[in-house]
C-alpha cells in the first residue's frame, strides 16, 4: 500500500513539473511572458511583436542602450530616495501619533520626486525620438504602442518601447 502511495507521489510530482517546464520562465498575463519580453518591438527578426519591427541598426541599438544606461544611472538616487520617503510615509500613516501636517509634508515630497523622475523621463523619450529616423517614428505611432518606460523597456537584443514592463 505505501508502495502504491508512493509511486502515485511521484507520479503527481512529475506531472506538475511538466506543466510548470512547459509554460517555460516567467509566463505572465495574456502569454506575454516575462516582462520585457512580450509583444514588444525590436531591432530584429520577428516574434517580438505582431507585423512590426522598426529595424534598428547596430549603431541606432548600441545608441539606445547607452542612452537607457545613462537615464538608470541618473535617475538611481532618486529612485533609491522616493523609496525611502514612501516607506517614511507609510509609517506615518500607520502611526497613530503622527500629526497630520507631518503626513502631508512627506506627501509633498513624495510628489516633487515623482515629478524630478517623470521630467526624467520626458527628456529620456526626447532623447529617443532623436535615434528613430522619420519612418520609425511613423511606424511607432501607427502601432499604437508609443513610448513606454517599463524596468525593462529596452534590452540589448534591440529597442523594446510598449508593454515589455511595468515601472
Amino acid at each position: 500500500m505505501k508502495k502504491m502511495h508512493v509511486g502515485m507521489l511521484v507520479v503527481l510530482f512529475l506531472a506538475l513539473t511538466a506543466t510548470v517546464y512547459a509554460f517555460g520562465p516567467g509566463q505572465g498575463q495574456a502569454g506575454y511572458g516575462r516582462a520585457g519580453h512580450g509583444p514588444c518591438l525590436s531591432s530584429g527578426g520577428p516574434g517580438y511583436g505582431p507585423g512590426l519591427n522598426l529595424n534598428l541598426s547596430k549603431e541606432q541599438t548600441d545608441k539606445m542602450w547607452q542612452l537607457k544606461e545613462k537615464q538608470r544611472n541618473e535617475t538611481s538616487a532618486m529612485r533609491y530616495e522616493l523609496f525611502q520617503k514612501k516607506n517614511e510615509l507609510r509609517s506615518l500613516y500607520t502611526n497613530p501619533t503622527a500629526e497630520d501636517a507631518a503626513i502631508l509634508a512627506k506627501q509633498k515630497e513624495v510628489n516633487a520626486l515623482r515629478t524630478k523622475l517623470q521630467d526624467k523621463a520626458v527628456q529620456f523619450k526626447l532623447e529617443q525620438r532623436k535615434i528613430l529616423t522619420p519612418e520609425q517614428l511613423k511606424q511607432l505611432n501607427e502601432s499604437g504602442r508609443g513610448f513606454s518606460f517599463g524596468k525593462k523597456s529596452f534590452s540589448r537584443k534591440g529597442f523594446r518601447p510598449g508593454p515589455c514592463g511595468r515601472v
